[in-house]
């Protein structure tokens, strides 16, 4: 069988599906591999690199897919990639599949076996698995970087025969993998750190890492079976904007992490709430591309609001490609390797393991998800 890893066109990509030493281990599969020239070069990857583990170099994106029984990408293909891809081939991608229903339709038309890697369970087997777990850490991380950079002032508190420097004060707003690495960041850096969600349960994570919660009292639960965040009541939204407000008045760097699966990003920040923040604050909202956490932000612009620098940011792991690369090429091999029959040398789709149930949206012509089937 033949892998075939294109080059992303998605503008601000940098990130590579396959590194050079994954391309090895898929030699080593007995697989072969084809790697469009360019692909790796934003991740710090050459063509000679990929040459030398095994893999073939092919000159443009047509060459590329031509022959591919998987192709391997970051994103799922765009519709000026439709005409390389043929009938029965498997791609492996981050689909945006809750929210691209239209692109799903056509790949099942297309005849694509298609998985999407932002729908991977989250059970204990597939965490080597997880490409949303992989890149929000790195996210998280830099997210933080993003906002003190362009703070006016140091983070850590500093005694000086001068005087002392008062720490910033940071608040992250969502615990989840992002979240975490955010409040651990900010912390690290020296801040003094508040953080909220809507899952009570995450308080001992938060404060394993030194951060202190911001909880809003509810009897309501928003979380979901998988361990997501769901939407939140209108009682409790209200609540949440109070405790957030309050907390935003004393915050000099604020990121927001909040995403709800197939829905809009809650608003968690108003204008007005910008508006009571200090001079200088810098806030980073992660779920831009989505609607956006904070009102007013613009995915992949940073701008001011209200006297607030608000950085939108929704891909901030392809501005970590030589960490991000890698941990995302591991995430599609550790998958890949669980269907890929050596002996065979096929993959074998077995849609009663929940792997393969709970990230494959088409086969054979047909849209299969329960998402999109209701089963």
């Amino acid at each position: 069988m033949l892998i075939a890893v294109p080059k992303e066109i998605k503008p601000g990509e940098t990130r590579v599906a396959a590194t050079p030493d994954i391309v090895q281990k898929y030699k080593f599969m007995g697989l072969d591999v084809q790697v469009q020239s360019g692909a790796g070069e934003a991740s710090g990857f050459s063509d000679r690199d990929y040459l030398n583990a095994g893999a073939e170099i092919k000159k443009n994106a047509a060459d590329t897919y031509k022959k591919a029984d998987i192709i391997l990408k970051i994103w799922a293909p765009e519709a000026e990639e439709d005409g390389f891809l043929k009938a029965g081939t498997a791609v492996f991608a981050n689909f945006q599949a809750l929210t691209h229903r239209g692109r799903i339709e056509t790949f099942a038309h297309l005849g694509l076996t298609c998985f999407a890697l932002e729908l991977m369970p989250r059970i204990s087997r597939a965490q080597s698995m997880d490409i949303l777990s992989s890149q929000s850490n790195l996210a998280g991380y830099k997210a933080v970087i993003e906002a003190v950079c362009k703070l006016p002032s140091a983070v850590p508190m500093m005694m000086t025969a001068a005087g002392t420097i008062a720490p910033a004060k940071a608040l992250i707003l969502g615990a989840g993998v992002a979240g975490l690495q955010a409040i651990a960041t900010a912390k690290r850096l020296g801040a003094v750190v508040f953080a909220s969600d809507v899952r009570p349960q995450v308080k001992e994570q938060v404060e394993s890492l030194g951060g202190r919660f911001v909880e809003v009292k509810s009897d309501e639960n928003f979380e979901t079976a998988g361990g997501y965040a769901r939407e939140t009541s209108a009682e409790y939204k209200q609540k949440q904007q109070e405790a957030v407000a309050e907390q935003l008045a004393k915050t000099n760097f604020a990121v927001t992490t909040a995403l709800i699966p197939g829905l809009p990003a809650p608003r968690l920040i108003t204008k007005a709430m910008l508006s009571a923040m200090p001079a200088g604050a810098v806030v980073v909202d992660m779920a831009s591309s989505a609607g956006g956490n904070v009102e007013g932000s613009e995915d992949g612009k940073t701008i001011v609001i209200n006297g607030v620098t608000v950085i939108g940011n929704s891909n901030l792991a392809a501005s970590l490609p030589a960490s991000a690369s890698p941990l995302y090429a591991k995430n599609i091999l550790n998958f890949l390797d669980t269907m890929y029959n050596k002996e065979e040398k096929s993959l074998n789709y077995n849609f009663e393991d929940e792997l393969i149930k709970g990230t494959c949206l088409c086969y054979n012509g047909k849209m299969i998800h329960p998402s999109f089937t209701g089963a």
